[in-house]
């Protein structure tokens, strides 16, 4: 995954992301969507043919910085995959 900051604010961050579809995405922004202090989590893509993804992330500033809370979902993200591959694990 490739991701490029295009706008950092204290409360506010909007990256572009290359090379992944919508899925990863979408589950990232609901993830983000669970974070306390996050507001607004979206994505948008911006052309079917270009496989570039805008995701605008606003927070509470009072509560967390919008990198802070990308990095919580990634974490709550990794956490998850962990447990899927115990649950298999046990059903093997």
């Amino acid at each position: 995954m490739k991701m490029k900051v295009v706008e950092d604010k204290q409360d506010f961050l909007l990256v572009e992301i290359d090379g992944e579809d919508q899925s990863i995405i979408n589950v990232l922004t609901e993830t983000l969507n669970k974070v306390d202090g996050v507001m607004y989590a979206g994505y948008r893509i911006e052309h079917p043919l270009t496989n570039t993804i805008t995701m605008s992330i606003k927070v509470n500033p009072s509560k967390t910085t919008p990198r802070k809370a990308l990095a919580e979902a990634f974490k709550e993200l990794g956490l998850l995959v962990k447990r899927l591959e115990e649950e298999i694990g046990r059903m093997g």
